[in-house]
């Protein structure tokens, strides 16, 4: 079964995608254009960018792209393309008044506009008009942020990205997004297939035996699926949360005016295709899974605390706790996964098995991607 027109939907409902599909080199370059280019992919998190003139240079499934911070505090996203001769412009974050092509050193201001071309008119050595640099600034990218998250589409023909949060939006009316602090960002390298690490994530079945320290059997068997729109599916654990952090003397505040009856609940979401999100009465985890070819994958954890008075010292040892024990879940997936890419692509995982009562929303979201792939 090396043909994507050959897989059918049956067969993903019930022995999930087959195993050619985590390592075929010639797919991932077809899920660049159907999956990532078309759709409403996340990159990063407003928060790693925290001056004016930050800029943070990302890959995304063969795109190079760079996200910038402007003198007003707003963000905006460029391809990291000079308008030259296409010469990447940024390799590290940094922070800069301007953006330099170190091929011909053609200048760019941090909105993208053009500031100058070296002797652009050769012998003639006179300045370039507003009208010469009017067609030569980076070219924009179609992006919106939510829950601090920065998504975009690369194409510029996905729905309107209001329409494709708006379910979401609605499920979780009662957790207020404004004043979430971002404590840490680490960045996690697998040799893994970006599928397998978001079905990692969508897996509740697996989380008490991998993750004691995070769940208990019983917690898990309340599991509730969430099947919140074409592109987003989740879980919801009613009792899920812990009562404070491992280790520590208090617990972390809540969301702010968060009703009672779900100030113990967990819930986490797979937003098709990269976007990894969980949210807790007290703190907020996101994931960015990041393609960097088709056996290899890259992460962005960030973790938040949702108000000012979490952020504030008096819990500096709750979050440092937080942030141990949540790093230590997504260390422990890396390594699993990483073992896992040479079993799950052997053609001898095609006999393998879902099991209605745990892999629905595993099964939901390979299906998701069977219809990008195929359509």
């Amino acid at each position: 079964m090396n043909n994507i027109t050959q897989i059918t939907s049956e067969h993903v409902t019930k022995h999930g995608l087959p195993a050619h599909v985590f390592k075929d080199s010639g797919l991932y370059e077809q899920e660049s254009d159907k999956v990532f280019a078309a759709g409403w992919a996340s990159i990063g998190c407003a928060q790693q960018l925290e001056k004016p003139g930050d800029i943070l240079p990302v890959r995304i499934a063969g795109q190079s792209l760079i996200i910038v911070k402007n003198r007003e505090g707003e963000i905006g996203v460029f391809h990291n393309v000079c308008r030259h001769k296409a010469a990447p412009l940024v390799d590290e974050p940094c922070n800069k008044r301007s953006m330099v092509c170190p091929y011909h050193k053609w200048s760019f201001k941090i909105d993208g506009s053009l500031l100058s071309a070296p002797r652009y008119f050769g012998n003639d050595n006179k300045p370039m008009s507003e009208e010469d640099k009017a067609d030569k600034g980076l070219i924009k990218v179609r992006f919106a942020v939510w829950w601090d998250i920065i998504f975009v589409n690369i194409d510029g023909n996905a729905q309107p990205f209001d329409e494709f949060i708006a379910p979401l939006d609605e499920l979780l009316t009662d957790h207020n997004p404004d004043n979430i602090k971002k404590i840490s960002t680490t960045d996690y390298s697998g040799e893994v297939n970006w599928k397998l690490a978001v079905d990692n994530f969508l897996d509740g079945y697996h989380v008490p035996f991998v993750h004691s320290q995070a769940c208990s059997l019983d917690a898990i068997l309340d599991q509730e699926d969430l099947f919140v729109s074409d592109n987003i599916v989740g879980l919801r654990l009613v009792n899920g949360a812990s009562a404070k952090p491992a280790k520590t003397a208090k617990q972390l505040p809540h969301f702010d005016n968060l009703p009672e009856a779900k100030k113990g609940a967990q819930q986490w979401f797979g937003i098709f295709p990269n976007t990894l999100f969980f949210v807790d009465p007290c703190w907020v985890q996101t994931i960015v899974v990041k393609p960097m070819g088709a056996t290899t994958t890259d992460e962005s954890l960030s973790i938040y605390v949702v108000n000012d008075e979490a952020a504030s010292d008096e819990f500096k040892l709750e979050r440092e706790r937080l942030n141990e024990v949540l790093n230590e879940v997504n260390e422990q997936d890396i390594e699993l996964l990483d073992k896992l890419q040479i079993t799950r692509t052997n053609e001898i995982a095609n006999q393998g098995h879902l099991v209605p009562a745990w892999d629905q929303i595993n099964m939901s979201f390979q299906q998701m991607w069977l219809k990008k792939m195929q359509g």
